[in-house]
């Protein structure tokens, strides 16, 4: 028994509706076809009760017509009257014979039929037999007298089929009521136990997911009901026992989580969105301790930097005799859950990194400083014409050693400064064609030794490069030195250029061994080198790639083995032509101290600057630096950073603090020029090459001030870049207030110039920090005559952008005095 009720509650709910409503609807259809049999056979039966009641009263009639026509006969004579009485005589027996036909199932109307006919009889007898009058006057009325008695009969006869008739139906309408009655109680009954079988499961499982939702992940039910409840009673108990499962692994994982946290060796610091901090983990609580949960994450005391900057990118602070490593990340959708901050105490590694950069600049500086003397004399001795034949073949064999070697040094200097970020380039305009030329000319004995064939393809009229010439230059000896390289003896090199637009392309190809897909993909890597015993370090194209991609340039590279390669640098070209004053001529007749504690290197400038009608005294320390700086009038000075005694930072130092001194140009030749305190001064690297060095000399006299940065909109950069070039205004161009913080942190800067038009100005203006050496510090607001959309918050007019170059000449030599020229300039 209880596995039929199991498996009665196991009956699908639809099939179980389904199969009541049929049965409910078929009950109904046998109680309506039976009520309205019953209803039917009542209203027949009285219809035919009542037909044959009005037949017999008919019969009765005709019977008593047919007796009194016999009697009328029978008083005739004749044959006539013979005839007549037979007629009447057997329509009579005849009408009898019906009227009994109708009076079956009725005794009184038979008996009084009886009557009639036997009454009918007796008046013929007596006729016949001659009897007397009053007799047969007896006989007849009897005989009557039972006709009117039959008549009112069926009278009755058809009173009582009326009300039998009535009983019938109202007995039907009852029956029919109580059936239907019945099947309604059985239908709420049905739907009584079908509701019941439903209610309790769905009651059990409310409660459970209740329960489940309260916490209590053991809670079970257990499956009943029809089908579809018990296969959700089952989904359930699946369900909580697969949350069971799951919160357990997420525990699981929570507990591992947090000992991860706890055992970090970075700081976490956890901010709401509203900046104050509310949670840490340990290592937290000895890096930052006044980080503290309730503090806020921009606090005066809080070591953490500007928001928006961390979300870029890491950001290096010093606190105190630490250095920390600051990253962040929004929690949640749109950071609306609040910031994580991790914090990590790189001072170990910052340690080592000075450690490490103290150790290459004194080795680079006892190897450099000797290769500096070595190739500079060993240049102007292969000048000199009193050299016989051999001894120059001798000289050039020592400058031929003495380059490789400073290219070997200078690569491995040029990697520790690209990893560093500390790599600078200085762009303005130059003749690429001529760069192109001189190059191929240096190059040309070094190809005839494999009888290499080099072809130059440089069409007239193209326009000038915006980029840094000696870092061009290097970008194209290392290309043209690897195609000679591997490129067989008798091959063919060419070198061409285009104009392509709006950029210089450079290709430089070759007939030599190609290089495989798996080759072109590490191509630039560092420390790559070809396995077929050629020579170099494999450092010479991530230079390459990373110097072009600093000029704001690109490079690719196209190779099928055994076919050869062609390498494509494309550079920045002048976007608008026009004649512009030389840097080299901007020197001419200038007066310049020349600043180093090696007299020979100091002797190798002051002779380097010659060819270009420079007039320079030379100075061995700071102090007398300082003294002939103070005593005569010079309108530049090149600057050694390693002396003894007075350096050349502490020397830095006094031009700027003495107004007099202030705006004299300085040029730093030394090993040092990556050194983050040199950031932002005009330099030139040693070994020194003699067009470099008076290329940066008559920018820094042309422009007469450290970096100017220029905050504006890229669409906007080619119509103001080529003056600031042009003018030999030394720059750095970002795009948003955050870039302009980062660049202003990593740089020192003492005039900024700004685009009006952008999105947010007055921002822009905040996030400045111009903390260049120098006086005069200034922000100049240019605009390109646009439509502004934050110009409006900003007080004063903001110069036009073609006058804007001029404007920050201006104020770098001066030209801007007094409070009003400081309000313009700030806009």
């Amino acid at each position: 028994m209880v596995e039929r009720g199991r498996a009665l509650r196991r009956v699908p709910l639809g099939r179980t509706i389904r199969v009541a409503l049929l049965g409910l609807t078929v009950a109904l259809g046998v109680i309506a076809a039976v009520a309205i049999g019953s209803l039917y056979n009542a209203r027949q039966g009285y219809e035919d009760d009542l037909a044959r009641a009005y037949e017999l009263e008919a019969s009765s009639a005709r019977l008593l017509a047919s007796g009194v026509l016999e009697e009328v006969a029978l008083g005739e004579r004749g044959r006539a009257a013979v005839r007549l009485r037979r007629r009447a005589r057997a329509g009579f027996e005849a009408e009898a014979a019906r009227a009994r036909t109708l009076a079956r199932g009725d005794a009184r109307s038979q008996r009084l039929l009886n009557k009639l006919v036997s009454a009918q009889r007796r008046a013929r007898r007596l006729a016949r037999s001659r009897a007397s009058r009053r007799r047969q006057r007896g006989a007849v009325l009897s005989a009557r007298d039972a006709a009117g008695a039959l008549t009112a009969r069926q009278a009755a006869r058809r009173s009582e089929a009326r009300d039998r008739a009535s009983d019938d139906s109202r007995r039907a309408l009852i029956v029919a009521a109580a059936a239907g009655a019945l099947a309604l109680v059985g239908a709420l009954m049905l739907i009584g136990g079908l509701i019941g079988s439903i209610r309790r499961p769905l009651e059990d499982l409310v409660g459970a997911t209740r329960r489940l939702a309260g916490g209590d992940l053991g809670e079970r039910v257990e499956p009943g009901g029809p089908e579809e409840l018990s296969d959700l009673g089952d989904a359930f108990n699946a369900m909580a026992e697969q949350l069971g499962t799951a919160r357990e692994r997420i525990e699981e994982e929570r507990r591992k989580l947090a000992v991860t946290i706890e055992s970090l060796g970075d700081a976490l610091v956890v901010c709401d969105a509203e900046g104050v901090v509310t949670d840490v983990n340990p290592r937290a609580e000895a890096v930052v301790p006044q980080l503290s949960p309730g503090a806020r994450a921009d606090a005066e005391e809080s070591p953490l930097p500007a928001l928006e900057l961390a979300l870029t990118g890491e950001v290096m602070q010093e606190e105190g005799d630490r250095t920390l490593s600051i990253t962040a990340a929004r929690l949640g959708q749109d950071g609306d859950q609040g910031v994580v901050w991790t914090i990590r105490d790189v001072s170990e590694r910052a340690r080592l990194e000075r450690v490490k950069s103290d150790f290459v600049a004194t080795a680079s500086h006892e190897l450099r400083s000797p290769l500096t003397s070595i190739k500079g004399f060993v240049e102007l001795l292969s000048h000199s014409e009193g050299l016989e034949e051999r001894e120059a073949e001798f000289v050039q064999v020592i400058l031929q050693s003495t380059d490789r070697l400073v290219e070997l040094v200078n690569d491995l200097l040029d990697v520790a400064r690209l990893e560093a970020g500390k790599m600078e380039v200085h762009p303005r305009l130059f003749d690429l064609g001529e760069l192109i030329r001189e190059v191929t000319t240096l190059m040309s004995r070094r190809l005839g030794e494999k009888a290499q064939r080099l072809e130059v393809h440089v069409p007239p009229g193209l326009p000038r490069a915006l980029a840094d010439p000696a870092r061009v230059r290097q970008v194209m000896i290392n290309l043209l030195s690897n195609a000679h390289e591997y490129t067989e003896e008798g091959g063919r090199l060419a070198v061409s250029l285009r104009e392509d637009d709006g950029s210089l392309a450079m290709a430089i190809s070759d007939t030599g061994r190609g290089m495989s897909e798996e080759e072109l993909e590490r191509v630039f890597d560092r420390f790559v080198r070809r396995e077929d015993g050629t020579s170099g370090t494999g450092l010479g194209l991530s230079i390459v790639k990373s110097l072009v991609d600093l000029q704001g340039g690109s490079i690719e590279v196209t190779s099928e083995p055994g076919s050869g390669s062609v390498f494509t640098v494309r550079l920045p070209a002048e976007a608008e032509r026009g004649a512009a004053p030389s840097p080299r001529t901007a020197i001419r007749g200038k007066r310049v101290l020349v600043v180093d504690d090696d007299p020979d290197i100091a002797a190798l400038i002051a002779e380097q600057l010659r060819p270009f009608e420079v007039e320079t005294e030379i100075a061995h320390s700071g102090k007398e630096a300082v003294e002939r700086l103070r005593q005569g009038r010079f309108d530049a000075m090149t600057l050694d950073v390693l002396m003894p005694g007075q350096s050349g930072l502490d020397v830095l130092r006094v031009l700027r603090d003495d107004p007099e001194l202030a705006r004299t140009p300085v040029v730093v030749v030394s090993i040092l020029t990556g050194s983050e305190a040199l950031l932002g001064e005009w330099n030139v690297t040693k070994p020194i090459d003699p067009e470099e060095l008076a290329d940066v000399l008559g920018s820094a006299v042309m422009a007469g001030r450290t970096r100017v940065l220029v905050v504006g909109r890229t669409a906007v950069r080619s119509r103001l870049e080529p003056a600031l070039v042009r003018l030999g205004l030394d720059h750095d161009w970002v795009t948003s207030g955050t870039a302009a913080a980062q660049a202003c942190s990593r740089r020192r800067f003492e005039v900024a110039l700004v685009d009006a038009g952008m999105r947010s100005p007055e921002a822009v203006l905040r996030a400045l920090d111009l903390r260049g050496r120098r006086v005069g510090r200034a922000v100049v607001l240019f605009s390109t005559g646009d439509d502004a959309p934050g110009a409006a918050q900003l007080a004063g007019d903001p110069v036009p952008v073609e006058k804007a170059a001029d404007a920050v000449l201006r104020t770098i030599s001066g030209g801007l005095e007094g409070d009003d020229s400081e309000e313009a300039a700030r806009g």
